[in-house]
């Protein structure tokens, strides 16, 4: 008894450190952009783009059929598959002689990523109980914020003192530790269920989400309204149509159709996209302002954005109790309400001047905001389907959270770059005007939850 208790317990912890490993990355990934682009990509800001562009990408494009495999072969062997892989990924980072070669490695670590998500996200779930899928979901929360939290503070210094190698490094022994934490002789028992993989429906789910997220995360160079975009963005809606079509007679498609029958997923999904471009935004264009009009420097930038995560981190398991107790409403109407109130507030009163008592309120009330919304969405995602399609139906939701996100940057690049003329405070202040616009929209969606 204690020593299934003991091995339960190794098991929760490995599955809730892939959330600790998804805050670090991406939070940590907005701070070592300038140095690639600077002393390893010779200035060359396009191509040095592709280090955080291709985790989208790749992300987005693998997610559906990473889901479905874990829900087939068993959460617990692709999670362990998925963190060797990482591990490999992250070594392979650390030691690329060239920028081409780290965008690769880069590639094989977003891989990693995308099959580790829905297997520890059903594994959390699975330790944490059928019911209580809010606040198992709180607490993964609560770890990506503890790691959005110190991975600015760490890896801004260790910038300073060695390199942007140094962020990949460090993921080395959190892969290991993971490993180990997932090393037993006694595993879970887990049925390997038949799986006959949809080839074509596979090629058309990676083909259909790359033509997408590609001419979105490109849009700063190539533009959204280039002969290059708008035909990859008719080639995508053509391969996604195609697998929508091929879904409903499917049982093996990487889009499960039946999902969306259940009201709350599907709005889920449509306030997951314009979360994901609030969420992303806030980073970058907080980011942004601070460093071009403020003139504050990278590591002071970093030190104030930590407010965002550290909130975040204090609500995150709190907020998923209430919503198992309570419902889906109570927690997220009220955080949007506050988030996009409060960035509404700092783009009325933001100045050239720094002004700290209108941005702080709005960086702990976007801290509130995803500790409301981001863990909600995956549990709502999670909390309306069978043991056996978590992977599949949480996998939904953070690709589209992923296409929201690269949305979201790209409307900030966008927006700043295309309003330059009328003067750099004006470019960047627009640009916080994406936050209150995005929480509205995923507030409106919200009001139609319904709390089962």
């Amino acid at each position: 008894m204690f020593r299934k208790t003991h091995i339960r317990g190794n098991i929760h912890l490995a599955a809730l450190l892939a959330g600790f490993i998804g805050g670090w990355d991406a939070s940590a990934s907005f701070f070592i952009f300038p140095d690639i682009r600077d002393n390893f990509a010779g200035g060359d800001a396009a191509t040095a783009s592709w280090v955080l562009n291709i985790s989208n990408v790749v992300g987005a494009a693998l997610l559906l059929q990473a889901g479905r495999f874990a829900d087939s072969a068993g959460p617990y062997k692709i999670y362990k598959f998925g963190t060797k892989l990482f591990i490999l990924g992250m070594i392979l980072s650390t030691f690329a002689p060239s920028i081409w070669l780290l965008i690769a490695t880069r590639g094989l670590a977003a891989v990693s990523q995308a099959l580790m998500g829905p297997a520890a996200v059903a594994l959390v779930i699975r330790h944490g109980g059928r019911g209580k899928e809010s606040e198992s979901i709180g607490r993964w929360g609560f770890y990506t914020a503890v790691a959005g939290f110190i991975a600015p503070l760490i890896v801004t210094q260790l910038i300073s003192i060695f390199s942007w190698r140094s962020l990949f490094g460090l993921q080395v022994p959190l892969g290991l530790l993971v490993l180990y934490c997932l090393w037993t002789d006694d595993p879970p028992n887990e049925d390997n269920r038949f799986f006959q993989v949809d080839r074509l429906g596979s090629i058309l789910t990676i083909a259909g989400l790359s033509c997408l997220i590609l001419p979105i995360v490109k849009s700063n160079s190539w533009g959204f309204t280039s002969r290059r975009s708008l035909l990859l963005f008719v080639i995508s809606i053509a391969l996604l149509s195609l697998l929508v079509r091929k879904s409903f007679n499917s049982d093996t498609s990487p889009l499960q159709i039946h999902l969306f029958s259940n009201t709350n997923f599907s709005l889920a999904c449509g306030m997951s996209l314009f979360a994901g471009i609030a969420f992303y935004a806030h980073w970058l264009a907080v980011l942004l302002f601070m460093v071009e009009i403020w003139e504050f420097s990278i590591v002071k930038s970093g030190l104030l954005l930590t407010l965002m995560p550290a909130s975040m981190s204090f609500f995150s398991v709190w907020f998923g109790k209430i919503a198992d107790f309570k419902g889906f409403r109570p927690v997220v109407i009220p955080g949007l309400v506050a988030y996009s109130s409060l960035f509404l507030l700092m783009w009325i009163f933001i100045s050239e001047e720094p002004g700290m008592p209108i941005t702080i309120p709005a960086l702990i009330g976007s801290g509130i905001g995803m500790a409301s919304v981001w863990p909600t969405l995956t549990s709502i995602g999670a909390s309306g389907t069978d043991d056996i399609s978590i992977g599949s139906a949480t996998s939904v939701v953070h690709t589209i959270q992923r296409i929201g996100g690269a949305l979201g940057i790209a409307i900030v690049l966008a927006v700043t770059s295309s309003l330059s003329d009328s003067g750099n405070f004006y470019a960047h202040r627009s640009a916080i005007l994406i936050m209150p616009i995005a929480g509205a929209l995923t507030l409106f969606l919200a009001l139609f939850l319904k709390d089962s």
